[in-house]
């Protein structure tokens, strides 16, 4: 019956280190949103806050976009097929950013709901904030 300590010390064992390795995945909030207003155009690119950190290209980002100021807006919402990705070789699903335009005279701001993930783990759904100057 010397087996019997040995398997409870291996299961709380197991127990105490997994919430430690799924700490160290989590991916929310891992990506950073940049915009930029010129010649009527709103240019917003999203992406991993560090390398190895990709976005999802298969979640249906949106974006909510609204004007600061008095400048106008062809649109306030932007979605995954407005998005134009740049892919990773080799890591189907997975892009190094995503770009998204807009019709806009004067600044933006707003945020896109998006996943990002690394090679072993992707993260929740979260929302990425960006602003032009």
């Amino acid at each position: 019956m010397k087996i019997r300590p040995a398997i409870v010390a291996l299961v709380i064992g197991s127990v105490a280190v997994v919430p430690t390795a799924l700490a160290e995945e989590s991916l929310d909030g891992k990506a950073v949103g940049e915009a930029t207003v010129k010649d009527g155009k709103a240019t917003i690119v999203i992406k991993g806050a560090s390398d190895g950190i990709y976005v999802n290209k298969d979640y249906p980002i949106k974006c909510s976009v609204k004007s600061k100021g008095n400048g106008k807006l062809d649109k306030h919402a932007l979605k995954k097929e407005d998005a134009k990705y740049e892919d990773v070789a080799g890591k189907a699903g997975k892009a190094r950013s995503v770009t998204l335009g807009v019709g806009a005279t004067g600044a933006i701001e707003g945020s896109c709901k998006v996943v990002v993930c690394t090679d072993n783990a992707c993260s929740s759904p979260f929302a990425v904030d960006f602003a032009s100057k």
